[in-house]
């Protein structure tokens, strides 16, 4: 690293996509002290139906290198092409550190770095960094696809000076699908700007009728993709409010290809006149202020940013016991298995239910329901848990020293102690 210049850091992300890497890339690209890091983003295109961020995360003066043939969907011609152009741009800026966000980012940015190291005949070696916000191996693909990914980034993990999993749980899957062993594997959790959503202070009434504090409001935050499982959330409000006598509403908040399904279950379950599928929401203070509930209904997670943002605003939340969601609520995943009696696990800010348990989601649902206390309680409980540990400046610092080469040694685990 050069001790008198900037430390240049090249960040690839596959898209800005709605969803957490994207609000953790813009936090890392604005957040580092321009007098010790130079930064330079690469970003690729977004899918159809997927919100775009980059305006939201990215202050006019970033600089941004856009990446057309870079994008999500398998592709060997564009992802050739994303390759070679990844190459030439590390050949000639020379970053001190490659550092890639997201699936393909990763396998075309580590690719294209080793090669560059490789064509240089050592005289030239960046520092390559790939954190895992999560993983495709698991819900997102067939068995024998997700073999092949695993077998591709167990190669990329021998090529990889540090990788950083979001949470604890990610890490765990990480070493058990044997993609690295667990000492090369560094945890440094998200950091969201939570400030506007912890000082929330009651309803601001976007979301209900002017003057109703008595319709329980249920929100669910997410693509409308299989691996989410959007329709366990429908389920659930049919059984829900199949019991309940009082007045409810369900937001599903998001877009994405099973829209058109998920419209057509909620008719079909009876619930048109309850449920509101809203699209993707720009201003969400507003509508976790109005929210009673916030529900995830995924089978797959890295580090779930809606139930961090949900809890930093005070809201209790539901969720499917998977990936981080667990460390999230200070759960040992290792405790859930095997799953303890009953359906239900309270952490701190809410609880957890089996993946698929729509008789769970609709049990905690009726608890909550019935008890404004109880979702108070648990709602000042998850507000504790989030600050700070999830703040945008925990995650600079944790960032800077790796960058400054305080945790070069991927054996060395980055501390978080907030």
């Amino acid at each position: 690293m050069p001790s008198t210049d900037r430390i240049r850091v090249l960040r690839i992300v596959t898209r800005l996509n709605i969803g957490g890497p994207a609000i953790h890339v813009g936090v890392l690209t604005t957040g580092l002290d321009p007098q010790r890091f130079d930064t330079r983003l690469v970003i690729g295109r977004i899918g159809p139906q997927e919100g775009d961020m980059a305006s939201r995360v990215l202050p006019d003066e970033a600089r941004v290198i856009r990446l057309p043939s870079l994008q999500r969907a398998l592709h060997p011609v564009k992802d050739v092409m994303a390759w070679w152009r990844l190459l030439r741009i590390i050949q000639a800026w020379r970053p001190d550190v490659v550092h890639t966000h997201m699936a393909k980012a990763g396998a075309l940015g580590r690719a294209a770095a080793w090669a560059v190291r490789r064509l240089s005949r050592g005289r030239y070696r960046p520092l390559v960094l790939h954190t895992f916000h999560g993983h495709v191996l698991d819900g997102y693909f067939s068995p024998w696809v997700a073999w092949l990914f695993a077998a591709a980034e167990r190669w990329l993990a021998r090529r990889t000076d540090l990788l950083i999993a979001v949470s604890p749980s990610v890490k765990e899957d990480l070493v058990a699908r044997g993609i690295a062993p667990a000492e090369r594997i560094a945890v440094i959790p998200l950091g969201l700007p939570l400030e506007p959503l912890l000082a929330l202070n009651g309803c601001r009434q976007a979301w209900r009728p002017a003057g109703d504090t008595g319709t329980l409001t249920v929100a669910w935050i997410g693509r409308l993709v299989p691996v989410k499982c959007p329709e366990l959330f429908v389920e659930a409000l049919a059984r829900f409010g199949a019991g309940y006598r009082g007045r409810f509403q369900g937001l599903v908040v998001g877009d994405g290809e099973l829209r058109p399904a998920i419209e057509q279950m909620v008719r079909q379950r009876g619930l048109a006149e309850q449920v509101s599928c809203v699209g993707w929401v720009s201003e969400m203070a507003g509508l976790y202020a109005d929210a009673d509930v916030v529900c995830l209904t995924s089978r797959n997670e890295g580090t779930p940013v809606a139930l961090i943002e949900a809890m930093a605003a005070g809201k209790p939340v539901i969720a499917t016991a998977v990936g981080g969601v667990p460390d999230v609520l200070g759960l040992d995943r290792a405790a859930l298995q095997p799953w303890p009696s009953g359906d239900v696990v309270r952490g701190e800010g809410g609880c957890v239910v089996r993946p698929g348990d729509a008789e769970g989601l609709a049990a905690s649902l009726a608890r909550y329901a019935a008890d404004p206390d109880l979702r108070r309680a648990d709602g000042e409980a998850g507000r504790r848990r989030v600050r700070g540990r999830f703040a945008a400046a925990r995650l600079i610092e944790d960032m800077e020293r790796v960058y400054l080469g305080q945790t070069t040694n991927a054996g060395v685990e980055v501390p978080c102690t907030h």
